[in-house]
């Protein structure tokens, strides 16, 4: 079980190397910075837990846990990025979802997901039900997001669309884990730590393959030829929205 946790993790930190270094060759830290900023803290968080088993074994199990506690809360920026990404045609619009999807995130982080740490059923079990919160409260978000992107007729790119599908392999697998501990309790939670490693590997595996050459935004449907009324109608309403906004903003 150890080799294979340290096979996962040096896979791990592989991607996220492999994933910084594409971003620099391809300019997409500039356009993605919240996401990579994530992945560098992965990144180093990972190497830095490792290091810290190998000099000093006996910090290692608080370092691990504050560092995976510390990523549940981090993860929430890339929904942030994602958000930025679908409205990013309407910059009002695109701050106002910026801030309602933080908005979103710290309501119920407050009511949902704090309570769980703050139970007195011991650490393990507060910190399982929050991570099995943590991750139901961005699959929401998510949801809301892809909604959104369908709702208004926005075409994602396949940088896009491959953080939103890869975030969705992980925060499902996530749950459906999560869910299983709570359920049946050491009968999976031996389970838990290897399926859970591997589905993050997973997703970094479909990040990697869609942020590995940057593809702009296609845009809305009315700016392409074939588009019909309906989504013109749309957009139009969205452009005087995001005026309308933007004047509020600056006054």
């Amino acid at each position: 079980m150890r080799l294979l946790g340290l096979a996962i993790s040096c896979c791990v930190l592989l991607m996220d190397g492999l994933l910084i270094w594409r971003g620099v060759r391809s300019r997409c830290v500039r356009l993605f910075p919240l996401f990579f900023a994530y992945i560098l803290y992965d990144f180093s968080s990972t190497g830095g837990a490792y290091l810290v088993y190998w000099v000093q074994p006996s910090w290692h199990a608080s370092v691990y846990w504050f560092c995976y506690v510390l990523s549940i809360v981090v993860e929430f920026a890339i929904l942030v990025e994602i958000s930025d990404h679908i409205f990013q045609p309407f910059p009002a619009i695109r701050n106002l979802g910026r801030s309602l999807t933080i908005l979103i995130a710290v309501a119920l982080g407050l009511t949902y997901i704090l309570p769980a740490l703050l139970s007195s059923r011991g650490m393990r079990p507060a910190l399982l039900d929050f991570a099995l919160r943590a991750s139901l409260t961005k699959a929401v978000i998510l949801a809301a997001l892809i909604y959104a992107a369908r709702h208004f007729g926005v075409r994602l790119g396949r940088n896009v669309a491959g953080l939103m599908l890869g975030f969705s392999i992980y925060l499902g697998v996530n749950i459906a884990n999560f869910a299983c501990v709570e359920r049946f309790g050491d009968l999976y939670a031996s389970i838990l730590w290897v399926i859970a490693p591997i589905a993050y590997t997973l997703c970094l595996l479909v990040w990697t393959g869609a942020l590995w050459e940057y593809a702009p935004m296609p845009g809305t449907r009315a700016a392409l030829p074939a588009a019909g009324g309906d989504s013109e109608a749309l957009v139009l309403e969205l452009a005087r929205f995001n005026n309308a906004l933007s004047r509020f903003l600056h006054k």
